[in-house]
């Protein structure tokens, strides 16, 4: 007499259900290694041909951010060169992060405010790639004059991309704009979030192309602090709001040393735009 062994059902499914865990894991393990998105980087360098860090390459402007590094803004890299180490430095517009890598990378504490959600996205991944988290932070805010929701009006939605506007519809001429894209986004002004992320704030770049002019509004303690050291910010002079930007920042005891812009500007309709650094 033959005595058969009950087999129970989850013993039956058993070897099915890992069999299909360790496979799923292979091809999870195959789509990372194939993402070209996770493994395409470009590496920014130094004039001394040294490697300073390295950001994903997720499409032309990524690309050209990376390649123009030394050229773009030649002004911007020696302004943050001044730095002192123990500096704070606040980074208003920070787009993928080009500026507040090369500070990090010196070993400058630096926040990021950046209100594009690709750019934000892209901005934390280059942060991780380049393991400097414990010197850089990144938050997802629209600096304003007042705080509260609103739309971030986006010409382009596009990695890298930029001339988006908070809360308007006007480009940095004054040209009214149909957006590309309405993303939700929060606005406050920079003198709450100073009080909240970077009470010793030393240094701030400001490239926001167009609103400017309110953070500035919502900026005057800040700029007034004892601890404020510096301001870069980019202005067109064919706004009307141009005067008024350059005397808010003078009126908080900031003086004018050095007007520039970029020779790839040349010749083209950002020919009026130029990167102002005040100091005390």
């Amino acid at each position: 007499m033959v005595i058969r062994k009950r087999v129970s059902l989850k013993n039956l499914l058993l070897p099915n259900i890992l069999i299909s865990k360790i496979i799923g894991r292979i091809i999870r393990k195959f789509e990372r290694v194939t993402d070209k998105r996770l493994s395409k980087t470009k590496t920014v360098w130094s004039k001394e041909n040294r490697k300073l860090f390295e950001i994903y390459d997720y499409g032309e402007i990524c690309r050209f951010r990376a390649s123009s590094f030394l050229s773009k803004e030649p002004e911007t890299l020696a302004w943050i060169d001044s730095f002192d180490i123990e500096d704070f430095f606040l980074d208003i517009g920070a787009n993928i992060g080009i500026y507040s890598l090369y500070a990090a990378t010196k070993g400058i504490q630096t926040i990021c405010v950046e209100p594009d959600a690709l750019n934000f996205a892209l901005l934390n991944l280059n942060i991780r790639r380049n393991k400097l988290e414990n010197l850089m932070k990144a938050f997802l805010i629209a600096l304003n004059d007042k705080k509260g929701f609103s739309e971030l009006n986006l010409q382009k939605m596009q990695w890298g991309g930029a001339l988006s506007s908070f809360d308007n519809q006007e480009d940095q001429f004054e040209n009214v704009f149909k957006p590309a894209y309405a993303q939700g986004c929060f606005g406050d002004t920079l003198d709450n979030c100073i009080s909240a992320l970077a009470p010793n704030v030393n240094h701030i770049k400001i490239d926001v192309d167009g609103n400017e002019n309110r953070i500035l509004r919502g900026g005057r303690k800040t700029l007034m602090m004892g601890s404020f050291k510096s301001i870069l910010i980019e202005l067109d002079e064919t706004r009307s709001d141009y005067q008024s930007s350059i005397s808010m920042i003078e009126d908080c005891g900031l003086k004018l040393v050095k007007k520039t812009n970029s020779v790839l500007s040349h010749n083209s309709k950002f020919s009026t735009t130029y990167n102002h650094i005040f100091r005390k």
